[in-house]
């Protein structure tokens, strides 16, 4: 690698979804020189000291490849000037007056003894203005601190921030004592912490290190769904980390208690115990008598005529879930699950019982209240979670007054969030959870619904007729198709089929990626008088790539909302489409989410965005770095919602990613069109894969005794 050191003079061009921008500088040379990279952390003004190499740009010319990034500390008039003027309110003006003020050399110092008073002096802060320019230089100091350290142990400057963000004030003594710490920031694995943990003097074969990576592999676990792990794939796991032996120090940490071992496994405690105390949770529930047929006069009768009359099998979901206090209904599409819920809410309202639905996501909720009649809510809301504090509802406050709990999209629970969920059902509550196993697993570690199936304990009705209505969509038919292995139908075969689901066959990348564009924005809505930016909802199985999640947001936002007024120092527009990446039990926004930014209010650094749930939300700044564009989805992100129409992309570059029960999930998510858009091939090759890799969890046998 070449090493340059630069004065950037201006930011041409930063991605606002992640970390790319290109800078324009001058060398210590005094040569003008273009940089790219992971640089959207650097402002102009700063000094860096860059490694890369230099590559030719077809348009742009010679360019600097930026690998590797240490910023300097703010030297020169235009350096101090331009970190002056990144603080809040202070501005150009305000930075040249306390520059004039206290002079070049000591007006950082300065400002470091007494923030207050120093900024309060400065032109245009006021009294209104002074708190949140405090709280600016404070985060802006403290950054610059985490920077310069992590800096100097070899850690990129481009994860201060997010290292920051994280851990807080007082990172960098907790890094001292702890350089791990680091692995619990998202985007920051195990190698970033080991680089910084090496270079602080942590040998190889400290203990502190191994251990460390033996958490690690077993955390990193999680996140593809496991619940444990068996002993030698640990260890397997733990020596590509660490490039050592840990064998030794798996055995002292599960003889000490800080992780379990049993029957040649291995548990963190905390999930070994989650599992254990759900499966017996669930053995009360069914081994517990029924609560709803106590009272005289019950008539849970099946209806002989009206707008709905029950099949067989649909009434035995009924009588289940009266007659049982833990009970599964499961089926594909088309085969009246929801018919089946309503006749359950509706007969246990004639017989004057409370009856409260949930699901995982506020889309799914919404939508289930909708179709049922009866008072749906996420789980979180229905366990009243507080932030930072967890959930209010549990075994000693369970929720009140209820008497039938119906949980739909239960395919989507997790270990953690069933446990929850399931040890605050009060003791005369029954509970019908509905979902479709054949669906994604979800996100967090295990398999609940399919693992409470497999159990043999739970009673469970598993729909298969196809009703005659749902039967002409050529959606459901391609879904069951999809989900016995078989390719779709796309040709209707009768006078009454309808004609809801299309397959166009483009396995040219850059013509398939016109023609999902189009779709969406142009054809679909023209067609069916659809939304695109609230009704139509673009997938793709992977992030990265021609057909990727960031090329198709990036240009359907250039299509859907150019015009839209940027928020400062944010990578949003108003009128963006978002999507929330992860659980924000702080601010009440769930992994999934969707809505529309509305708007952006910088005095008091607040962003306004519409959830597709009809709620309004109002999220600090500083909050919003788990939102991202949702003009188009990845498939396990849109599990649990539903929109009027979906277009899906597919190639073969996605074939990593596709198994069958991505395929079903993905068209599944179409209320009334789909459309998939791509190569035929990688539609055989989702077809051939049944399932991705299977998970290591127990709860089936300890359901089962």
């Amino acid at each position: 690698m070449q090493e340059l050191t630069v004065e950037v003079t201006a930011v041409r061009y930063a991605l606002e979804e992640g970390d790319f921008a290109v800078l324009a500088g001058v060398s210590d040379a005094g040569e003008e020189v273009v940089l790219t990279g992971a640089l959207a952390h650097v402002h102009a003004g700063e000094s860096v000291d860059v490694a890369g190499d230099w590559r030719r740009h077809p348009r742009h010319g010679a360019q600097f490849a930026v690998e590797r990034v240490r910023v300097r500390e703010p030297s020169g008039e235009a350096a101090v000037l331009a970190y002056l003027h990144s603080i809040k309110h202070v501005g150009i003006r305000g930075a040249a007056w306390l520059v004039d003020r206290h002079g070049l050399d000591a007006v950082l110092d300065e400002i470091d003894r007494d923030p207050d008073r120093a900024l309060r002096e400065a032109p245009g802060i006021g009294p209104r203005r002074i708190g949140a320019a405090v709280r600016s230089w404070e985060d802006q100091r403290e950054l610059r601190a985490v920077r310069l350290f992590l800096e100097g142990h070899g850690v990129p400057a481009a994860t201060a921030a997010r290292i920051y963000r994280a851990l807080g004030p007082g990172c960098i003594e907790m890094l001292q004592t702890d350089p791990y710490a680091t692995t619990e920031v998202e985007g920051i694995g195990f190698a970033t912490a080991d680089a910084l943990a090496r270079a602080l003097g942590t040998p190889p074969d400290s203990p502190s290190r191994i251990d460390a990576g033996l958490r690690h592999a077993l955390r990193d676990a999680e996140s593809d769904g496991h619940c444990h792990l068996p002993r030698g794939e640990l260890l397997e796991r733990a020596l590509r980390l660490l490039g050592t032996d840990a064998e030794d120090r798996l055995d002292e940490l599960t003889a000490s208690g800080a992780l379990v071992l049993e029957d040649d496994r291995v548990f963190d405690p905390v999930m070994y115990a989650i599992e254990r105390r759900l499966a017996r949770t669930v053995r009360e529930l069914v081994d517990s008598p029924p609560a709803l047929r106590r009272r005289k006069g019950d008539r849970f009768e099946r209806p002989a005529s009206g707008a709905f009359v029950p099949t067989d099998d649909q009434w035995r979901a009924v009588t289940n879930a009266i007659e049982h206090r833990l009970s599964i209904l499961t089926g594909l599409p088309g085969t009246g699950k929801t018919q089946t819920m309503r006749a359950l809410v509706d007969l246990t309202r004639e017989q004057k019982r409370s009856v409260r639905l949930c699901a995982p996501t506020g889309k799914a909720a919404r939508r289930l209240g909708e179709l049922t009649g009866a008072e749906a809510s996420t789980v979180h809301r229905l366990l009243e979670y507080v932030p930072g504090e967890g959930f209010a509802r549990g075994p000693e406050d369970p929720i009140p007054g209820l008497d039938v709990l119906i949980v739909d999209e239960a395919s989507m629970l997790s270990v953690r969030l069933a446990d929850a969920l399931l040890g605050a059902v009060g003791p005369r509550t029954h509970v019908l959870l509905v979902g479709d196993v054949d669906q994604l697993a979800p996100v967090g570690p295990g398999r609940v619904l399919e693992d409470l199936i497999d159990s043999g304990v739970v009673p469970t009705i598993r729909l298969t007729e196809i009703f005659r209505q749902a039967a002409r969509s050529l959606i459901v038919r391609a879904a069951h198709a999809i989900n016995a292995g078989e390719p779709p139908p796309t040709a209707v075969s009768g006078p009454d089929d309808i004609r809801d689901f299309f397959f166009i066959e483009r396995p040219a990348p850059a013509a398939a990626f016109e023609d999902v564009c189009d779709i969406a924005v142009r054809r679909l809505p023209a067609a069916y008088g659809l939304d695109p930016s609230r009704e139509i909802l673009v997938l793709s199985p992977m992030h990265k790539g021609p057909l990727g999640i960031e090329a198709l947001n990036a240009e359907l936002r250039r299509r859907l909302n150019a015009d839209g007024a940027p928020v400062a120092g944010l990578p949003f527009r108003i009128g963006d489409r978002f999507v929330q990446r992860r659980n924000d039990h702080e601010h009440q926004l769930m992994n999934g989410e969707t809505g529309v930014v509305v708007s952006g209010d910088d005095e008091n650094e607040r962003l306004t965005l519409q959830c597709d749930d009809g709620r309004v939300l109002r999220i600090p700044y500083n909050g919003c770095h788990t939102l991202e564009l949702g003009y188009c989805l990845s498939i396990h992100r849109a599990q649990g919602s539903q929109n009027r129409a979906v277009v899906m992309v597919l190639s073969a570059a996605h074939a990593v990613m596709l198994t069958r029960n991505l395929v079903y999930t993905g068209l599944t998510r179409a209320q009334e069109l789909a459309v998939i858009v791509g190569d035929r091939r990688a539609l055989d090759m989702g077809l051939r894969r049944a399932d991705a890799a299977r998970r290591h969890t127990r709860l089936a046998a300890l359901v089962a005794g």
